[in-house]
């Protein structure tokens, strides 16, 4: 959903190509091990909630809301370390690329999902929403829609892609205010967060924690780290370490309090750790699961719920969790790999279709 490469044209060059930036470790290490936490949020959960394996609430938050808070961090970073450095973001180009690295895999995944489930259902669709709603599945929001209680087509993709589509809107302007006006937009960012977690607003129905206002810190912390920090001081990260232990052993902040800062925490220490961890044996397997958490994110969820049709949840000993675990991990890779290629080769068939002769 994110990249780390720098597309745009570099001034002075002889073939107007810029090269691309390299890739961080630490930007892969983060983005693979938020893709990991999802899975296991929606393996454990609801079917192993009552004896999940890892852990389902790391240091006093929802397993769930740090993969989510990692992603979102790592996103706002991502995108700042691809077109922060450039005096003007080419808007075209920028929405374009936003465009084909969501969309097309996004609406592959959503057929081939839906007609699957539409073959094990005996040749029913099961979705009680609106024909109209559709319209919410074609633009990637029905996830995010449908926790406005409003029925939808959703299968794949979670609120979270509805929220990374908003998030996208709004980048050239944080973009702008954290290149310019650093200080005024933190300024503004924490009294937005602050702000509503005071008010607790509930927009078109949405929960809080779905609310652009409440994400924004995470976000644009990311922004801010590869904008003006760049590396994790060793004192900084021993706070951040003594901060997550706190957590772990009687949880100082809850809610979304604690869902920013233990997120923030979380990114800090793994960027600090990523010096040592930047080894061959463990960059390899990072970097093949960072390259693939889009469609790891796509078909996940869906996976999972086949999975767990045709095993019972009460008769898995523990081992027999983990195991299973890493059967649909397993599957989950193959998976992503083949809807990754399946994309590329979809997008140069149509372009062979339109291109001009």
């Amino acid at each position: 959903m994110t990249d780390q490469q720098q597309p745009a044209p570099a001034a002075g060059t002889a073939t107007g190509q810029r090269e691309k930036k390299p890739r961080l470790f630490y930007l892969d290490l983060v983005r693979a091990l938020a893709a990991i936490l999802i899975v296991i949020t929606h393996f454990n959960n609801p079917y192993l909630s009552n004896r999940p394996i890892f852990a389902n609430q790391p240091f006093g938050i929802y397993i769930g809301s740090l993969g989510v808070s990692l992603f979102l961090i790592i996103s706002g970073a991502a995108l700042m370390y691809t077109y922060g450095d450039e005096p003007k973001l080419d808007l075209k180009r920028f929405y374009h690329r936003r465009f084909l690295g969501i969309y097309p895999m996004f609406w592959l995944a959503f057929i081939i999902a839906n007609a699957w489930l539409f073959l094990r259902a005996g040749g029913h669709v099961l979705s009680q929403a609106q024909p109209w709603t559709i319209v919410f599945s074609m633009l990637g929001v029905d996830g995010l829609v449908a926790n406005t209680a409003l029925p939808t087509f959703y299968t794949l993709g979670e609120w979270f892609l509805g929220f990374i589509l908003l998030f996208y809107v709004v980048f050239p302007l944080l973009r702008y205010g954290v290149r310019n006006h650093p200080w005024i937009t933190a300024v503004i960012v924490a009294a937005l967060y602050v702000l509503t977690l005071i008010f607790q607003p509930r927009v078109f129905g949405l929960p809080i924690d779905l609310l652009l206002t409440t994400r924004l810190p995470e976000l644009v912390f990311g922004m801010f780290f590869i904008r003006y920090i760049k590396r994790v001081p060793w004192m900084a990260a021993i706070v951040a370490i003594v901060f997550l232990a706190a957590q772990e052993i009687h949880p100082l902040l809850t809610g979304l309090l604690g869902v920013t800062f233990v997120g923030i925490a979380a990114f800090l220490v793994l960027v600090w750790a990523a010096h040592w961890l930047d080894v061959r044996a463990v960059r390899v397997p990072v970097k093949t699961v960072a390259k693939y958490s889009y469609p790891i994110f796509l078909v996940h969820h869906v996976l999972i719920m086949q999975i767990f049709t045709v095993v019972n949840p009460a008769s898995l000993s523990t081992t027999g969790a983990y195991l299973l675990f890493a059967v649909d991990f397993i599957i989950i890779m193959a998976l992503s790999i083949a809807l990754y290629r399946l994309e590329r080769t979809t997008i140069t068939y149509v372009r062979s279709m339109i291109a001009k002769a």
